[in-house]
């Protein structure tokens, strides 16, 4: 997602890579040439522009150093059938050019010098003449739209051509050329990334974007990744196609594409083509290999770094990089000094067979995909393993919550009635009864009525070893009386109930790790923790009532329990 603090784009300046559109054409008219070339030229130019005209007139002049004060003037009959005519030649040759000719006679009491066209120097589109003092002249041109035989002092030459023939008269000798040359540009500017991420296409427009390589593709289909091929800051793009748009399901990574739609900021933040409205059209071209821009780790913790590479694709490399922290939706975060939030929109590492006992402290040595935006973070956007570089198990793995099975985790004590205002310092002991390490990180937590809309659940990482306890809170460390903090908060859901019949339930995504007994609610029983038998830690003995009594050891104050530790043996008997 785009970081809205953008700078201002100068709207003055070029815009980077502008390129010219394929469709863009440039055509050169070259204008070395002599007069009779250019009455040549005016001829065919003006009877293919008219051809509905029943005369067609040309003349032309050059304002240049004239020796004869020559006029040129051509006149003709359109036609659809083709010409049959030919004049006889006496001391000429004659040649049928491919699409116009015409014929031109030369005056001899007025013509002197000769004029000779080097069939070694002459190409398509060019003219190039030398001069002798002789009486007669010769010449044979050859171009895109017109071809010419002139001869001396008798000769009279053949025209032929699909639409019109004249007769042109020239009596005079000009030597002049006129060496400009014009350049014509046509077609239009394609739409670019460049332009879209950089402000300088306003949010809302109409884009046509063309010749963009697909990076990555969302596993559910609804959008994917582009970058112009030349790549660089502004490059990169997400394209919105949802649910009804344009069909992508055949699209793959490597793949060039065009596409229509309109630009968008998707939750404020993230820069995108919303195409489910346009179009998205395979060129043909598959397999393109766009190369990722290696960034320092510190780039995707600094928005003002990491906008400009927003939709790129980019890499990051460490000695090594280390999983520090599982995130809820199977994303992670690695840390090399700094820290990077690896997504799993395009593919996630949890469950593969190439990444075994993934889990907190496994490493890689570099992670490669185009730069996310999401929930206000900056994210790496791997779209296969081959994106996750040298990886490496954790020494003394973790289990994840995603891994573990019904029992691995019991819970052993709660505090459902604290002395603390508005019971906002709940507590659960949970006892993990597994052979590895488990990262609590994404731990459900309910109540008997397992309310997936009033439920808790762990956010940030805490890891309990093998035979040991931790405390999870209700609420935040704002309304966390005791000295001593627990290891997470499971936030404001579910408040358990004061008027007894509640239960706690710890899920994954998949099962029921555990499920406590029902407790009935006694007079007296504020401050105190409801406990389990210190014997029976298990997850099938937990769910008997009758293993379970309150505690008798003060831990704070006056309320009594054992938070973060074994049990004690003793409880206190309430009425």
């Amino acid at each position: 997602m785009c970081y809205r603090a953008r700078p201002a784009a100068d709207v003055t300046a070029a815009p980077p890579h502008r390129r010219l559109s394929r469709r863009r054409a440039a055509v050169s008219f070259p204008r070395e040439m002599t007069t009779q070339r250019l009455l040549l030229l005016g001829l065919t130019l003006s009877a293919t522009a008219c051809p509905g005209d029943e005369n067609v007139t040309a003349s032309g002049s050059t304002g240049d150093t004239d020796t004869g004060g020559s006029t040129g003037t051509t006149t003709g009959t359109p036609s659809t059938d083709p010409p049959t005519g030919t004049t006889p030649t006496t001391d000429g040759p004659t040649s049928e050019p491919d699409t116009t000719t015409s014929t031109t006679a030369v005056d001899p009491s007025t013509t002197t010098g000769t004029t000779t066209v080097d069939p070694s120097t002459t190409t398509t589109g060019e003219t190039t003449l030398e001069t002798s003092d002789t009486g007669t002249s010769t010449g044979t041109t050859e171009g895109d739209t017109s071809t010419g035989t002139t001869a001396g002092d008798t000769s009279t030459g053949t025209t032929a051509g699909d639409t019109s023939t004249g007769t042109t008269t020239d009596t005079d000798t000009d030597t002049d050329t006129d060496t400009d040359t014009d350049t014509t540009t046509m077609g239009d500017l394609d739409d670019e990334i460049y332009d879209i991420q950089n402000g300088m296409i306003m949010t809302g427009s109409a884009v046509d974007v063309k010749g963009v390589v697909v990076t990555a593709i969302a596993t559910t289909k609804s959008g994917f990744m582009v970058q112009e091929q030349d790549g660089g800051e502004y490059s990169g793009c997400w394209v919105f196609v949802g649910a009804m748009g344009p069909d992508i399901s055949m699209l793959a990574v490597g793949d060039e594409v065009d596409i229509t739609g309109t630009t968008a900021e998707f939750n404020g933040g993230l820069t995108e083509i919303d195409a489910s409205m346009g179009t998205v059209v395979e060129t043909g071209m598959a397999g393109i290999v766009i190369d990722p821009e290696p960034l320092p780790i510190a780039t995707f913790t600094d928005p003002a770094l990491a906008e400009p590479w927003e939709g790129v694709h980019v890499s990051v490399a460490g000695a090594p990089l280390t999983v520090s922290m599982l995130l809820p939706g199977e994303e992670f975060q690695v840390a090399d000094g700094g820290t990077a939030v690896i997504d799993n929109l395009a593919y996630s590492v949890i469950g593969k067979p190439e990444f075994p006992s993934f889990a907190p402290d496994a490493t890689f040595t570099k992670i490669s995909g185009p730069l996310n935006f999401g929930a206000n973070t900056f994210k790496l956007l791997p779209r296969s393993a081959a994106d996750l570089e040298g990886y490496q198990p954790p020494a003394n793995p973790k289990l994840g919550v995603e891994m573990l099975k019904a029992g691995d985790l019991v819970v052993t004590e709660m505090m459902y009635n604290p002395t603390c205002a508005s019971d906002n310092c709940e507590w659960i002991e949970i006892f993990n009864a597994a052979a590895q390490p488990v990262e609590l990180l994404g731990l459900v937590i309910q109540d008997s009525a397992q309310n997936p809309n009033a439920q808790g659940k762990i956010s940030t990482s805490a890891v309990v070893q093998p035979g040991e306890f931790v405390v999870v809170g209700f609420k935040t460390m704002a309304t966390w009386p005791y000295a001593n903090p627990p290891a997470a908060f499971y936030g404001n859901n579910p408040s358990l109930n004061n008027t007894g019949g509640d239960r706690v339930f710890l899920k994954n995504s998949m099962l029921t790790i555990d499920a406590t007994a029902s407790y009935t609610v006694v007079m007296g029983d504020q401050g105190f923790s409801w406990k389990l038998d210190p014997t029976k830690t298990n997850a099938v003995d937990n769910d008997t009532a009758s293993n379970w009594c309150y505690s008798s050891a003060v831990f704070y104050m006056t309320e009594k329990g054992s938070p973060a530790a074994a049990n004690e043996v003793d409880c206190t008997p309430l009425p």
